[in-house]
């Protein structure tokens, strides 16, 4: 069973993972899903992963989705 890591969250349009703000990219739903847990309230969702390709080829994948109707948040694999 892959775990997955809360690395943050944010409800502006800026998140950045090894210095690449995601919200430039065009986010590609892998069309898997996992459960990861609410840090605070550790309630379970269920969240999509997403990939983006960099200009040099470089994949970021990553799982992201809404705590509310207005802060993202995002884990990537432990």
């Amino acid at each position: 069973m892959v775990r997955y890591r809360f690395i943050g969250s944010t409800s502006k349009d800026i998140f950045c993972i090894d210095g690449v703000n995601l919200f430039k990219y065009r986010w590609v739903n892998t069309g898997s899903c996992a459960i990861v847990l609410n840090p605070d309230t550790k309630k379970p969702y269920t969240f999509s992963i997403y990939e983006i390709t960099l200009n040099d080829n470089k994949v970021i994948d990553f799982v992201a989705g809404k705590f509310n109707d207005t802060e993202w948040a995002f884990f990537v694999k432990e």
